[in-house]
């Protein structure tokens, strides 16, 4: 386990409430259910802006598809997942 830092932030008293109560609810420490939540928050930001940054470059480079041919693959894609019995 990684050593861990102390932050201070402020909470609405909203938040603060229902963070105690998932904490009461699962059983956990409200430290750990915030420390979860923050965790995978600022990883799917970081990868979302890594996508970005990549799309960017892509566009960059002239790796596009126009918008008529993204249209009608979407399109194509929607009819194929309405065919399948769930």
């Amino acid at each position: 386990m990684s050593k861990s830092a102390t932050m201070s932030l402020r909470l609405t008293h909203e938040l603060k409430e229902k963070l105690g109560q998932l904490a009461r609810e699962t059983d956990r420490t409200p430290s750990a259910i915030a420390q979860q939540g923050l965790s995978e928050y600022v990883d799917q930001r970081l990868w979302m802006l890594s996508e970005i940054d990549k799309s960017i470059e892509d566009f960059k480079e002239g790796r596009t598809v126009p918008h008529t041919e993204a249209v009608a693959r979407i399109h194509a894609t929607i009819a194929r997942y309405e065919k399948v019995d769930p």
